[in-house]
């Protein structure tokens, strides 16, 4: 009976000995796979535990006008934060931290309890203070609760450029303007230092291995004077407020560089303080919105038609109040005293001076739709701006072939075409430039944070559009049109003014025809005409009371005009009143 038992025992013993020999094996396999071949995914592993790379972060580069000023920039701030597993006297710590913060009990207390339903180890309480409240948190050593270092974005001027500079968000990433189209060069990279953590992810002293400092983002002076900018603004939102207009737009260009010295969009906001401004009123209408020029247009089809061999002096339709018949549809022109019965037989000067309809989609019928086409590309109205702004947009009109004439006569005054305020600026900006086109600059250059030049941006001569005579002569038609046309109320005294008014129709939302009593006024013109050293172009959006482009952009120009012409040295080239000479003697 012994021997039996003795027999079961060893026979247990020697599949426990075989069981735990395949268990050994099993286990030295594993520390072979592990330590042999797994070797450097697991030292990885037990590093990335051990080792941290806190981030120092990379200081946001200023944004400046032409002259130096400063338009962003970032200042020194903090970050408050708390782990709530490490929270033991949760009502100690709400109410501390609040008062040290200054922040509601409640908000403070949600705030954690949300974090910790979500199990969440680290969790914001408010970003962006002021860096003497986080050396107050700091000496408090309240429990759980750290302070973080970070930067801050603001706006010296307000909202001075705030279409152009757009804002960077809470984590200093550009999200409109310049600050998105160049968050590149901006953002800069942020360091960091390698060390070895405890259990709470607390950094051991000595134990730093690497250090990577952070490298600035980079500076980026503009070509916006931050004088002209006000002047701008403050002229453009007189006329917005005094029309109540639903939108409104103005542009400052010096033609022979393309350098855009101002711009300026109603409704304006404050990127200091964005709370409650809707995104709407974010985008820049001066590059986004699209709209029909009406009048304005007429500069860019004389310029065609005389550059294309037809005398300025020549009749080029006789304009009556029956309109002008093209095939099933007509033509009529918007009439007014002394001109109600029709603007008579009309040149191209005429055309210009009076506005009239009839006699512009003459002309582009005599240019005919392929020729008409090309002069639209050539000004840059069927393509981008490269204005290095964000947005911008254009309308395709699509090959001429299939255009019918009528189609080809509305164009020819304005309708039936859309257009951004930035693409006619530069189109006048063309005229004024000796019929050279040049690409529109808002950035002049971008600097690194050793101040060494990263990239220029030069002057751009697009293409020659018309030759220099025929540039001259539709010159000569719209100073004309300023001295004895409708563009009178742009008329600067000691300064010779080359211009035009538009009063257009809004197409409706749905393309069917245009919307009943809702018009685009605008002005386009340059100063002073015979050396032109400004373009502006203002452009204001349904403005109740009148829609005539004389009347509520005109006296924009002019306001803007005068400014600038005494903020930039620019010599009167007529004659002074003898008031002004009066007033000029005495100092006044």
């Amino acid at each position: 009976m012994a021997a039996k038992y003795l027999k079961f025992f060893k026979k247990r013993t020697a599949w426990l000995l075989v069981i735990f020999g395949v268990l050994y094996l099993m286990i030295a396999g594993r520390l072979f796979f592990i330590q042999v071949l797994n070797n450097e995914h697991y030292r990885k592993f037990a590093e990335d535990v051990r080792l941290r790379q806190p981030k120092t972060p990379a200081i946001r580069g200023d944004i400046c006008d032409r002259n130096g000023s400063q338009l962003a920039t970032s200042v020194p701030a903090c970050a408050v934060y708390i782990n709530p597993k490490q929270i033991k006297d949760r009502q100690k710590v709400v109410a501390q931290l609040s008062q040290l913060i200054g922040m509601d009990q409640a908000d403070v207390d949600a705030i954690i309890g949300k974090a910790i339903l979500k199990r969440r180890t680290f969790v914001y309480i408010k970003r962006q203070l002021p860096p003497e409240i986080g050396d107050k948190v700091r000496k408090a050593n309240i429990p759980a609760v750290g302070i973080l270092s970070e930067s801050k974005r603001v706006y010296p001027c307000g909202s001075l450029a705030a279409h152009i500079l757009g804002f960077a968000c809470i984590d200093g990433i550009g999200r409109e303007g310049i600050e998105r189209a160049e968050d590149h060069y901006l953002k800069g990279r942020d360091g960091y230092t390698e060390a070895e953590v405890d259990s709470k992810g607390r950094i051991i002293p000595e134990t730093e291995r690497r250090t990577e400092p952070p490298v600035n983002g980079c500076k980026i002076n503009l070509t916006i004077d931050a004088y002209l900018q006000h002047v701008t603004e403050e002229a453009l939102a007189a006329s917005f407020k005094k029309y109540h207009a639903v939108g409104a737009t103005a542009i400052v260009l010096d033609p022979r560089t393309g350098e855009i010295l101002a711009l300026a969009n109603c409704p304006a906001y404050d990127p200091n303080n964005r709370k409650g401004v809707k995104a709407d009123v974010w985008r820049n209408r001066a590059i986004t919105d699209l709209y029909e020029p009406g009048s304005t247009l007429k500069m860019v089809t004389v310029s065609a038609g005389v550059e294309e061999g037809l005398s300025p002096t020549e009749v080029m339709a006789t304009c009556t109040r029956q309109g002008m018949q093209i095939g099933k549809n007509k033509v009529r022109c918007s009439l007014h005293a002394p001109y109600g019965s029709g603007h008579g037989a009309v040149n191209m000067f005429a055309i210009i001076r009076h506005s009239c309809n009839i006699g512009a989609a003459a002309v582009a019928l005599r240019i005919g739709p392929d020729k008409f086409y090309s002069y639209l590309k050539g000004f840059g109205l069927q393509s981008r701006p490269g204005s290095e702004m964000s947005g911008e947009t254009y309308f395709p009109l699509g090959s001429p072939d299939g255009w019918s004439a009528i189609k080809l006569a509305n164009i020819g005054f304005g309708q039936g075409i859309a257009v951004s305020p930035l693409q006619m600026a530069c189109a006048y900006g063309a005229i004024a430039n000796g019929g050279k086109l040049m690409q529109p600059r808002v950035i002049r250059e971008i600097r690194d944070q050793d101040g060494k030049l990263v990239r220029a941006f030069d002057p751009k001569v697009v293409r020659q559009v018309v030759s220099e005579a025929t540039a001259r002569k539709v010159t000569e038609m719209l100073m004309d049109c300023v001295d004895d046309g409708t563009g009178k109320t742009s008329k600067i005294e000691g300064y010779s003014v080359a211009g035009k008014t538009g009063s257009a129709q809004k197409a409706r939302v749905d393309g069917r025809g245009y919307a009943p009593g809702k018009f685009i006024a605008s002005f386009m013109g340059f100063v002073p005409a015979r050396n032109p050293r400004l373009v502006i172009c203002v452009a204001v959006d349904e403005p109740k009371g009148t829609h005539w482009g004389a009347t509520v952009a005109g006296p924009v120009f002019k306001e803007i005009a005068q400014r600038a012409m005494l903020h930039l040295g620019v010599q009167p080239d007529e004659p002074l009143s003898p008031e002004i000479k009066v007033k000029g003697n005495s100092g006044a």
